[in-house]
């Protein structure tokens, strides 16, 4: 290796662009090799995981408690459920405490929680640490939190559910008294889809104590965190597919929620197997860790071309360095080596320069793994997946990438005879043709990793700026919940950036809406839910909301959009709206139909009453557009006693939230903008190191065009074209596959853009210009060179 380690030192450019782009690329592959195997092999690990399916219906994971044992005893091939539900809250241990608003760090579950999975207990029986409602097993991050070295078993914690629903009756079951007795400590969780945030798990018979309120067949039972989750576990050899239409007749007539109401259609029973929960279109992501098999097909293919770039550069440069190690191999060859000597040699430098590379790609990602995680939207814990097993399957993964990058080389190196040196016509066989292709390839690759970036960034600045029936500029939804209105209202009035102030009754429109009625339909004998709300006519005006038909003033009259006129079956002769409550309501008009939240969004049945004088109203109010504004807005409402953790639910801008709720689209954008970046990045290495040694190769016919009389612009311009022909030939194959690839990707939204030839042209020109930036000045430095100097390196 003596002899490769003094090649590296004399070749800086070549060690550096290989190290650097190989190093950089295994980092991504090592994040993203920890990420995919979690998502993949979540909740596999239970040895009873393929017999294990979560019930729900078509759209929500979704179960009432006792249903649980009402399926059991119907359904002989359940051999054991397990129900579980988040809830937020604190937890005290003496003067200490834990709390989280956020997440649901309270884990509420059946008590054979420990023997339906197999979570590993540090402490305790799994049969019996959760088989009394005052029992409960904490982690071990919250053992060592409160109890240090000292031993948790046996000691008291008090827990105190966050309240989110109150229950309207007598019996209030709330209480936040409930001291609990330590049991059993578990190793945190993790490589599940059950929340990796949960601090402490509680037995569900106390549900309605920590959570509020009780569960009943008309409603589905659910925390701020989402609902109840209900898991089966069928015998061995048996299977539940044969009893979905049992479970749907019994829900539909035991749950009043459940089946057909009010004109809304039921639900229709699910069964989805433990290891697909992941991936689930069921799973919101709310209560449940999420996987995206689409997010981990972009991030599979971006690092999979950054890796290509690297490999392909190193493969590339070490081609063209093959003039300047020929000496060395003919040496080799005159003192006894053979080509397979000479070729294992070859092989094992490469697969030394991987080490080298990985090794320093495994620190940088220790170093970036949390940016990763957030960035990918999913857990990598390097420190936790090391193993015998990982360590073997990176070992194999080196020994393959640096065979598969140092077997070209190797083939290209070992097959010239020592004559090949002595006669000089080495030179003459290396005519850079894999060079070509390989340029030819990356290129292509980032053509269509730019256009992608583009057309995503573009698409998504056509939804957020979409016309969605309403005004959202500079406007801002300030609620007075908890606080008096007239003194909220007093005060925006007087700071300097508002320029109105109107009224409503708490619905937003980019978001949220206040309250639904239930309307009687001439067309049909099923109601039609209809939202409402109110307003002033300020608030109207700054709304923006375009009147269609006005019937005049009425004295708590409606107006309706036109999809809920068009749904109650009005006709232009009906001024009225007829209630399902029996209650009679003035049509006053009918407005434009609006889109609630984004674009995206279906239209919904809406209806709204203007009215100045609103009881206990929250505001809408129109800003200057200073950025002082929301500062100054939550200031505001801190000031009024708001607890820190909810004063940003009463400050609302209606720009932010349209934006916000195109945060999946703009985290692809991210994420494909990075790899775009840095595979340029490599690319533009790649292409000064192979212009470097072009040029080191041309240097000769560079001098003697110079003495013929040819300028130092003609030479620089024939290199030029001679350098960038691969691009061109690289942009005639990217245009079709990148228009066919984000084709396909606009087809999922119903507001798209459409695909301009100039979106392609931009991205080919920017390329273009990327290229010749980067090799443009090595030749421009060459081309200026004596020609005598040229002449006499050679």
């Amino acid at each position: 290796m003596k002899s490769y380690l003094k090649f590296l030192s004399r070749n800086k450019v070549y060690t550096f662009i290989s190290v650097a782009g190989l190093a950089v690329s295994l980092m991504f592959v090592i994040l993203l090799g920890d990420y995919a195997w979690r998502q993949f092999s979540i909740d596999t690990w239970h040895k009873n995981s393929d017999r294990i399916y979560l019930l729900g219906d078509q759209k929500e994971f979704a179960m009432w408690p006792q249903t649980a044992e009402e399926i059991r005893r119907m359904c002989p091939e359940v051999e054991r459920t397990c129900c579980v539900m988040s809830q937020s809250g604190k937890i005290r241990y003496g003067q200490q405490e834990v709390k989280d608003q956020e997440n649901g760090i309270i884990l509420l579950a059946d008590s054979t929680f420990f023997s339906f999975f197999d979570f590993k207990l540090i402490q305790g029986d799994p049969a019996t640490v959760l088989n009394a409602p005052d029992k409960c097993v904490i982690t071990e991050s919250l053992a060592k939190r409160l109890f240090a070295s000292k031993n948790p078993i046996g000691e008291g914690l008090h827990i105190v559910g966050d309240r989110h629903i109150t229950q309207e009756d007598a019996q209030d079951p709330y209480d936040s008294t409930l001291v609990y007795t330590v049991s059993g400590v578990v190793r945190d969780l993790d490589r599940t889809i059950l929340p990796n945030k949960t601090q402490i798990i509680l037995s569900m018979e106390r549900s309605a104590q920590v959570i509020g309120y009780t569960f009943r067949q008309q409603n589905f039972p659910l925390t701020y965190f989402g609902y109840c989750k209900l898991f089966l576990m069928t015998r061995p050899g048996t299977t539940l597919s044969d009893r979905l239409d049992d479970i749907q007749a019994h829900l539909t007539k035991n749950y009043p929620s459940w089946g057909p109401y009010f004109g809304m259609d039921g639900h229709e029973a699910s069964l989805t197997k433990l290891h697909d929960v992941m991936f689930a279109k069921q799973n919101t992501e709310k209560d449940l860790e999420k996987g995206d098999k689409t997010r981990l097909l972009i991030l599979l293919s971006a690092v999979l071309a950054i890796l290509f770039f690297a490999v392909s550069n190193y493969i590339n440069l070490t081609v063209a360095n093959t003039s300047f190690r020929a000496k060395e191999m003919a040496t080799r060859r005159l003192f006894g080596s053979n080509s397979l000597q000479i070729s294992l040699k070859l092989i094992a430098e490469s697969v030394l320069m991987v080490t080298v590379s990985f090794v320093i790609g495994l620190v940088l990602a220790f170093c970036f793994q949390e940016d990763a995680s957030s960035l990918f939207r999913g857990k990598i814990a390097l420190q936790n997946d090391v193993s015998i097993g990982s360590l073997s399957l990176c070992l194999l993964f080196i020994l393959f990438v640096g065979t598969l990058a140092g077997i070209l080389p190797t083939w290209h190196l070992s097959r010239y005879q020592p004559i090949d040196i002595v006669k000089g016509s080495f030179r003459f066989h290396s005519k850079m043709v894999l060079s070509r292709v390989f340029i030819i390839l990356q290129n292509t690759i980032a053509v269509v990793m730019l256009t992608a970036a583009l057309v995503i960034f573009l698409q998504l600045q056509h939804l957020i700026h979409a016309p969605l029936g309403y005004n959202v500029e500079n406007l801002y939804y300030i609620s007075s919940q908890g606080f008096r209105p007239d003194v909220i209202r007093s005060q925006l009035e007087k700071m300097p950036f508002v320029e109105e102030t109107g009224a409503n009754d708490g619905t937003t429109l980019a978001g949220f809406h206040g309250a639904a009625r239930m309307a009687e339909c001439n067309n049909k004998q099923d109601p039609e839910m209809v939202m409402v709300t109110a307003m002033d006519s300020t608030a109207f005006r700054l709304s923006g909301l375009k009147i269609l038909k006005d019937y005049g003033p009425a004295s708590e009259g409606y107006y309706l959009n036109e999809l809920a006129f068009q749904k109650l079956g009005l006709s232009e002769k009906d001024r009225q709206i007829n209630w399902y409550s029996g209650d009679k309501s003035p049509l006053r008009g009918v407005i434009k139909d609006f889109h609630m939240s984004n674009i995206l969004f279906d239209v919904q049945p809406f209806g709204l009453i203007v009215e100045d004088e609103l009881e206990g109203p929250d505001f809408l109010v129109k800003t200057d557009g200073s950025k002082e504004a929301k500062p100054a807005f939550l200031k505001m409402i801190a000031d009024q006693g708001c607890p820190e953790t909810e004063i940003e639910m009463h400050v609302i801008s209606l720009e932010e939230t349209v934006i916000q709720s195109f945060e999946e689209q703009q985290n692809t954008l991210r994420i494909i903008s990075l790899f775009t970046l840095v595979a340029v990045v490599i690319s533009v290495m790649g292409f000064v190191g192979m212009s470097l040694f072009f040029i080191r190769q041309r240097k000769k016919e560079i001098g003697l065009r110079k003495i013929m009389g040819s300028t130092s612009r003609e030479v620089m311009g024939l290199m030029l074209r001679t350098f960038c022909m691969p691009l061109l030939i690289s942009f005639v194959i990217a245009v079709p596959i990148s228009y066919y690839i984000m084709a396909h990707w606009l087809e999922d939204f119903s507001y798209r853009i459409t695909l301009s030839p100039w979106i392609f042209a931009a991205t080919c020109a920017f390329s273009l210009l990327v290229a010749i930036i980067s090799v443009g000045i090595q030749i421009a430095k060459a081309a200026r060179t004596n020609p005598v100097e040229s002449i006499q390196t050679e």
